[in-house]
Order: structure tokens, then C-alpha cells, then sequence
């Protein structure tokens, strides 16, 4: 039998006969070898991998019992610091990983990664092979501690965390795997609030894919009643409303322990929303909540029509201003949603607006006209709406600045060809007695 390239990974190549005979599955070849030469049954290749674990690669269970039973050690370790239980439990291998346990295979070694046989068990769409190791497990074992890590004293096996942070609850959720999230979180020592090193809980991670079932499971296996935000005070309630998940924020929206707390910046979930335009998430927060305060204000003043306008979601603009969002609500600059609309030069969220009735003629805190905005952001069509609707081009701000100044600092022609061609006057000096 050829040797199939699928069998090892890429660059790696046979460092012994003894190798070969293990993945061809020759064990009459294999005996022989080892019987001549005991020192062989453990023999590494270039990456440190035994015969044992060349077995587990081609799938040959026969061979590798025939080594267990002639001495060949079952936790070596590759450079990876992999053993062949790692390797069965990333492939998914029920039989070897049971051969491998009932030989006394260690299950708390880590790799490199610092990642345990269980973390890889968890990659599979079946449980069996996480059962089968969960059942391996002295009674109490379960609850062993990680000694590589600064673990609180209750901390547990199924806590135990790689390089990254994350535990095996992670990965399972990550990969969406419902069956396999309801075999870990079944223990109750399962830590469902565990961070990774991106601050991010499993139930984070479940709400930003999006994963609605799982979100439910974690819920109600919560023993903590708390929701965790990451280090920047998000919850996973404000995760699955930024990624538009509308069946994911109606899960969390009906279960008792959910609030639309806000994070660092005073944001709630509905205001990050709204500034990505996830209008259905909107309407199940608005249909759910009836308690909702639409014009609530982060740190600076800003609402989530502010970060509706500001992103130019003009269906969203709509949707907030027929649930009686304040239009000319201000931030601490003293800017409504139509100064950010207009910064920006969102024409059609500046026309929504003001056919909502926004005020056109207000000033922010250093005297800026919408018209100054306008001119700032280089937007010669926003400039044209806003003097249509009035604005005198000459205005100025507190320190005396007309829009055509403004447009002209910027070196934007075209803005200064509209306001010149609406009789914007070229000669208005401002306080330092500069013209355009």
C-alpha cells in the first residue's frame, strides 16, 4: 500500500522503516522491527513524532496496539509538545482516543498552544469523543486544577485555557456545536463567564456569530445571574445588535437577567445598532422593550439618531424618527443629528432630517453653521441642499470664519464655486482680519 500524502502534514517525511510500517499498517513488518530493535518502538522523526503517533495519522489501530503492548511509551511528546491523544482527539478518533485512554494516556498535557486533548475534542460536530474522555476522568478530576495558570481554587478541567485564554467552552461555541456547548456547560463546574484574552466570554463569542440556541442554552445555565461585559464594557447583548442578529437580541431581550446596559462610553446595545443600520434588530428591541428610552445619550450627548445620521443609515434615521427620536437632540458640541449628517455629507439622511424637522439655523459651541460643516468636509452638493433651505452663506462663527473660508482652507473648489455662486462674499473678514 502507497503511503497517502493525507497521512502526515506538509513537509514531514518517514524517518525510519519502523515509521513506514506504522502507516502502511504492516504489522507484521512493525513486530519484526521492534522485536530487533526495542529503542525503535519510540523512535521520533524530525518533528518528534513516533511511530505511535504515525498510527494514529493513518488511521492503523491494529499497529498501534501492537506497539502499546511491546513497551512504546503513550504520552511522548512531539515538538509540538503533542501526544497521540492530542492527535486522536483533533481528528475525531473514537477508537484510538478509547485504545489510547484505557493505556493510561494523559489527558492534561498541553501543547505548545497550551491546549489539552479535551480543547481538541470539542471541534467535532459529535460529542462522542468529548463523552468518552469526560468519562476517562477520575471521579473529582473534572475539578483539577490548572497549576500552569493563576486559577481560583474552584477552577476546573473544563476551564483550563491555551495560549489564547480560551477554554473548551470557547471553541465549542466558536464552531457552533449546540451539542457539545450542552455536554460541557452539564457540569456544573463549567465556568460559562470564563474570559479569554480578548476579554470575551463564551456567551460573547455565541452572540457575535450569532448562534441563538446556544445563547438561550448558556442563559439558563448561568448559575452567576450576572451578564459580564468585556474591557470595554460591552455586553454580548451590544455584540449580537452590532452584527444585526435579530433572533439573538430577541433571545437575550426575553430572558429576566438581561438589561440593555450601556458600556464605557455610556452606549447601549440599541445605540450601537443604530449606528450600523441593523434596522431589524431595532425593531425587536423597540417591539420587545417598551421601556426603551430612544433618546438616551452616551457620555458625549449622543443618541442613537446621532449615530444613525453620522454612519448615513438613512432607513434607520426614518425608522428612529417615527418612534419619536428627538431631531434636534444635542451632544456636548452642541451638534444635532444634522451637523453629523452634514459633516459627513449624507445627502439623503440631511433631506430625511430636515423634512423630520430639524432646525437649520442653529450653531454649535464655537458658532458653526451647518453651512461651516459642510464646507469643513469638502461637500459641495450638502452646501447646496443647506442654502436652499435657507442658510445664509455669509454666516460666521464666533470667531468670525464664513463657510467660504472654511471651504477654501480646505482647498475644495467645488464648495467654493457653490457658495460663490449663491453670493457667498469673498471679502468678509474674520476676527484676524483674513479673508477667503
Amino acid at each position: 500500500m502507497n503511503i497517502s500524502e493525507d497521512v502526515l502534514s506538509t513537509g514531514s517525511s518517514l524517518a525510519s522503516q519502523v515509521h513506514a510500517a506504522a502507516v502502511n499498517g504492516d504489522k507484521g513488518a512493525l513486530q519484526r522491527l521492534i522485536v530487533g530493535n526495542s529503542a525503535l518502538r519510540d523512535k521520533e522523526d524530525r518533528f518528534g513524532r513516533t511511530p505511535l503517533m504515525y498510527c494514529v495519522l493513518a488511521d492503523r489501530v491494529d499497529c498501534a496496539d501492537a506497539l502499546l503492548k511491546a513497551g512504546a511509551d503513550v504520552n511522548k511528546t512531539d515538538h509540538s509538545r503533542r501526544t497521540a491523544l492530542h492527535l486522536a482527539a483533533q481528528k475525531g478518533n473514537y477508537r484510538f482516543m478509547k485504545l489510547l485512554l484505557t493505556r493510561r494516556a494523559n489527558w492534561m498535557q498541553k501543547d505548545l498552544e497550551e491546549m489539552t486533548p479535551l480543547h481538541l475534542s470539542t471541534r467535532h460536530r459529535s460529542p462522542k469523543c468529548l463523552a468518552l474522555l469526560l468519562k476517562f476522568m477520575a471521579p473529582g478530576e473534572v475539578d483539577t486544577q490548572d497549576k500552569n495558570k493563576d486559577a481560583a481554587p474552584t477552577e476546573s478541567l473544563l476551564n483550563w485555557q491555551d495560549y489564547e485564554g480560551r477554554t473548551p467552552l470557547h471553541f465549542a461555541v466558536a464552531d457552533g456545536n449546540l451539542t457539545v456547548v450542552d455536554v460541557l456547560t452539564s457540569y456544573e463546574s463549567c465556568n460559562i463567564t470564563s474570559y479569554d484574552n480578548l476579554f470575551r466570554t463564551p456567551l460573547h463569542w455565541a452572540a457575535l456569530l450569532g448562534h441563538a440556541q446556544i445563547v438561550h442554552l448558556l442563559l439558563e445555565r448561568n448559575k452567576s445571574g450576572t451578564i459580564p461585559s468585556d474591557s470595554q464594557g460591552a455586553t454580548p447583548l451590544h455584540y449580537a445588535a452590532q452584527s444585526n442578529f435579530a433572533e439573538t437580541v430577541k433571545v437575550f431581550l426575553q430572558h429576566p437577567s438581561v438589561k440593555d446596559d450601556s458600556d464605557l462610553e455610556g452606549r447601549t446595545s440599541f445605540m450601537w445598532a443604530a449606528g450600523k443600520g441593523n434596522d431589524d434588530v431595532l425593531r425587536t428591541m423597540l417591539s420587545l422593550k417598551s421601556d426603551i428610552d430612544i433618546n438616551m445619550s452616551d457620555k458625549y450627548g449622543g443618541t442613537a439618531l446621532h449615530a444613525a445620521a453620522l454612519s448615513g443609515h438613512v432607513s434607520t434615521v426614518k425608522l428612529l424618527l417615527d418612534n419619536d427620536a428627538q431631531v434636534d437632540a444635542t451632544d456636548v458640541m452642541k451638534h444635532t443629528p444634522l451637523f453629523r449628517a452634514c459633516e459627513m455629507g449624507h445627502r439623503d439622511v440631511i433631506q430625511t432630517l430636515i423634512k423630520g424637522g430639524a432646525r437649520v439655523d442653529l450653531v454649535d459651541q464655537d458658532g458653526h453653521s451647518l453651512l461651516h460643516w459642510a464646507a469643513l468636509g469638502g461637500n459641495a452638493d450638502v452646501c447646496q441642499i443647506l442654502i436652499e433651505n435657507k442658510i445664509n452663506p455669509n454666516v460666521q462663527d464666533y470667531a468670525g470664519r464664513t463657510p467660504l473660508q472654511c471651504a477654501a482652507y480646505g482647498g475644495y473648489i467645488n464648495c467654493m464655486a457653490v457658495l460663490m455662486e449663491n453670493n457667498a462674499d469673498p471679502n468678509i473678514q474674520d476676527k484676524e482680519v483674513h479673508t477667503p
